[in-house]
């Protein structure tokens, strides 16, 4: 009889798992040594990488529910199994498209441990009544409050592109995070998990004591699943895979590595798989881009319009531990944000000036990003009569550029810059969207010892040296790659190269005319 192997897709709730027979990688080891030596956690990881599941295994161990860690770590490290009062809190499930939003959510939240432990009927504002609440649980059982807030930062990651309505969410949630530090000697252990670390929110200054643990070693792998958890929890599944499509098992490992795998979240460290996408990937058995499909980035795209942002600093950022943890400014510091999101990771560490090196996790990431950025920036109803990304691609693989540049010229004709204020990052955005979509090699801004190159892409056979202007010509900008030999670096290279001088215009706001020149 062949064993079924149930794979938790979706399941964030520890005891389902367990009395489900839902495959588990056991972090259980991990989470009694966080719970026992620390008081005040924050952590920091992208949607869907397991943050819930670890809240409700923090929950069940609080809650003395032995049962369920059998055959687990955590059933040889634990000797006393004392029931916690337990006060468990999730933010996502709504939307905060109105301060009242909030309000009615906490408020729900507040009332449901209300019907448990009572309710001072004195206590009328949010903080106040959860300050009581905290108190009542701690009278009633006899044991300190385990605090436990799930998603604490969705009402803000939503209105971070509205600057009044966000400014609103953050005044609620310090007054309700605030009483963590005045309700200190009730409390036995409280947790905050989110996406992103929000520097202003009082909770992470009036609280001197919060341990961060989103970058440390030792904690690298509590969410997600590790290189050697995968290789240790896969193998059968891996075999099933193989067997269905007709593969070996060395080619199986090598497809989940290059499609899930990547996340660092310190430097050195064991890479991190998505957990999501290698559980429904195993269960569908089908190789798909399901973490970017579960949710699509939204916040994200309205602040790049907002702020302008350039895609030429998407990969190959530097930047400091403290920068990527703490974002008091999101707008101003927007690869931190990518960063938490796990839209961008870390790829190297420089410890001469302590930075970090940045750049997408994995081809799930970076081709699901870049689609993404296609159907915000660029696709704008159907176009297929203007243009054919398929046919734009096989230009760009036949050496065909003035036929793809012809192409270009029709797209960016119809697609509305808004009211972007820096034109050039807006042509340069619209172009390297369009070229990373198609799966070419892109890069943005390369420095080279003459100056600095708009754009460089790369297919198997040929390299594309490009050279923009704004209100110019293009043959100012073809002059330009000759003058400083932006082709320089790549004359070795047995591919063939083309040089691409092409001119904007700013009252059009489309490529007014382009010239290329081969070199042989």
């Amino acid at each position: 009889m062949v064993n079924i192997i149930k794979y938790p897709v979706g399941i964030q709730t520890f005891s389902e798992i367990i009395k489900g027979n839902y495959l588990y990688v056991d972090k259980t080891a991990l989470i009694h040594e966080l719970v026992n030596t620390n008081k005040y956690v924050f952590l920091s990881r992208p949607r869907r990488f397991g943050k819930s599941l670890l809240l409700s295994t923090i929950q069940a161990y609080f809650e003395g529910r032995r049962e369920l860690f059998r055959g687990l770590a955590m059933e040889g490290l634990e000797n006393e199994w004392g029931a916690y009062p337990v006060l468990r809190f999730d933010l996502s499930g709504e939307s905060y498209e109105h301060p009242s939003k909030l309000e009615g959510k906490l408020n729900y939240l507040l009332s449901e441990y209300e019907n448990i432990y009572g309710k001072n009927e004195a206590a009328e504002s949010i903080g106040s009544r959860f300050s009581s609440l905290i108190r009542r649980a701690v009278e009633k059982t006899g044991r300190n409050a385990v605090i436990l807030i799930d998603e604490y930062d969705k009402p803000l990651l939503e209105t971070m592109h509205d600057d009044g309505l966000h400014e609103s969410m953050r005044l609620q949630l310090r007054g309700f995070y605030g009483v963590l530090k005045e309700s200190d000697e009730f409390i036995r252990y409280a947790m905050l998990t989110g996406v992103t670390k929000f520097g202003q929110v009082t909770i992470f200054s009036g609280l001197n004591n919060l341990n961060d643990i989103s970058m440390l070693r030792p904690y690298n792998s509590i969410c997600g699943i590790s290189e050697s958890e995968f290789r240790e929890n896969f193998k059968e599944s891996v075999s099933r895979f193989a067997g269905t499509h007709g593969e070996k098992e060395d080619d199986v490992w090598e497809k989940f590595r290059k499609n899930y795998d990547g996340y660092h979240f310190c430097y050195p460290g064991e890479g991190i798989y998505n957990p999501f996408s290698v559980l429904t990937a195993f269960a569908n058995s089908e190789i798909e881009n399901y973490w970017f499909r579960s949710g699509s980035p939204d916040y994200l795209i309205k602040i790049f319009k907002k702020t302008g942002f350039a895609f030429s600093d998407l990969e190959g950022q530097r930047s400091s531990g403290d920068e990527l943890k703490d974002m008091t400014n999101p707008e101003r510091n927007l690869v931190a944000l990518l960063y938490q999101s796990g839209y961008l990771t870390i790829k190297g560490y420089d410890s001469v000036f302590k930075e970090y090196t940045l750049g997408f996790p994995n081809m799930e990431v970076s081709s699901g990003f870049w689609s993404s950025l296609y159907r915000n920036y660029v696709f704008q109803g159907d176009r297929q009569s203007t243009f054919d990304i398929s046919r734009f691609v096989r230009d760009i693989f036949d050496g065909k550029a003035a036929e793809f540049m012809e192409r270009l010229q029709s797209l960016i004709a119809s697609v509305s810059p808004g009211t972007l204020k820096d034109k050039e990052v807006y042509f340069q955005n619209i172009l390297q969207v369009v070229f990373s979509m198609a799966g070419f090699h892109t890069q943005t801004e390369i420095t080279m010892a003459s100056g600095r190159a708009d754009m460089v892409v790369m297919s198997e056979r040929f390299i594309y040296v490009f050279e923009f202007k704004i209100d110019s010509t293009a043959e100012a900008a073809l002059q330009q790659i000759r003058d400083r030999d932006y082709a320089a670096p790549f004359k070795a290279d047995s591919r063939q190269i083309f040089l691409i001088g092409a001119n904007f215009s700013s009252e059009t706001n489309n490529l007014s005319d382009f010239i290329i020149e081969e070199l042989h």
